[in-house]
């Protein structure tokens, strides 16, 4: 629980100055292609999760799995 709160804390913190520079005039009108570009960044990222996804399911039901990406066991007779 603590951890997500962590993490809204970070998120309103972050956000806040984006909120009062939001407030001036200043503050620069959102393109005309927005939607589009927040549209091919989420689908993107949707098949960059996918793909790896793909790629580890095969792995995985191949069996492709190497010494070195094991983790590493400590000697015999060396107890900590």
């Amino acid at each position: 629980m603590r951890r997500w709160q962590a993490i809204a804390f970070g998120a309103l913190a972050a956000a806040s100055p984006a909120v009062a520079l939001a407030a001036e005039e200043r503050s620069l009108d959102a393109p005309a292609d927005l939607t589009q570009v927040v549209l091919v960044t989420v689908l993107g990222l949707l098949a960059m999760a996918v793909l790896g996804g793909i790629g580890y399911l095969y792995r995985r039901e191949r069996g492709l799995d190497w010494d070195f990406q094991k983790p590493d066991t400590p000697p015999e007779g060396d107890h900590h």
